[in-house]
């Protein structure tokens, strides 16, 4: 009998899939799908396109190279600590999931958006949760630009764990400009995003809170 088809765990397996390209190229024997020129993978809101895009259907794989983009819909908290439905958006040069692993993996000038921030590296790699809507873990690697509550961090590591809202970046060095154009250096840096508060080398920087006076000049 023929194997079972799986649908990448980054989608929903009750829901249909629509795929759209200039040509297909399909591998019965390997259960693989190449969709090449102008190729779109959707369901719903979330959505993959590249110059072409591999579907694995035996592992659940899959990928798209030349220009990849992708759409997902994720469910994160708020500042009241209540999920909502939170759209971001991705670009690199390849991406690449992995099903056994819940592991989304973009390359080459990679650059997430989301309202939790804007994240630029090398490499980004996301970690599915449970579900295709949760997300636990986010690394990224070498030229790391985070972009958050008015301030730009840059380093050349990252990871950040939804449980705790926690970013940690590394460097050599960490650099840190707030809303007032005022660096702080240092070796790595700990961002709580529910608390807003930064701890650089253990120690704590309040002054990113109050840089702003009631006439919006920074003192």
């Amino acid at each position: 009998g023929t194997a079972e088809r799986r649908v990448p765990s980054m989608l929903k397996e009750d829901k249909p899939v629509n795929v759209t390209a200039d040509a297909l190229d399909y591998d019965g024997s390997a259960s693989k799908a190449v969709y090449s020129g102008s190729a779109q993978l959707w369901q719903d809101e979330t959505s993959i396109k590249g110059k072409t895009i591999v579907l694995d259907e035996k592992t659940g794989d899959v990928s798209a190279a030349g220009g990849a983009a992708t759409v997902t819909i994720r469910e994160e908290p708020d500042k009241n600590k209540k999920m909502q439905r939170v759209r971001s958006v991705a670009t690199a040069t390849d991406f690449h999931y992995e099903d056994a692993a819940r592991k989304a993996t973009y390359t080459g000038s990679a650059h997430m958006t989301s309202p939790s921030g804007d994240l630029a590296a090398t490499k980004i790699e996301l970690y599915l949760g449970a579900t295709s809507d949760s997300l636990s873990r986010v690394e990224a690697y070498e030229t790391v630009t985070l972009r958050d509550e008015g301030r730009v961090t840059t380093g050349s590591r990252l990871t950040y764990t939804t449980a705790d809202e926690r970013y940690v970046i590394g460097g050599a060095p960490v650099k840190v400009l707030d809303q007032c154009r005022r660096e702080t250096v240092g070796k790595t840096l700990t961002y709580v995003k529910s608390t807003d508060t930064v701890t650089i080398d253990g120690n704590l920087q309040t002054r990113t809170q109050t840089t702003s006076s009631g006439n919006g000049q920074c003192r």
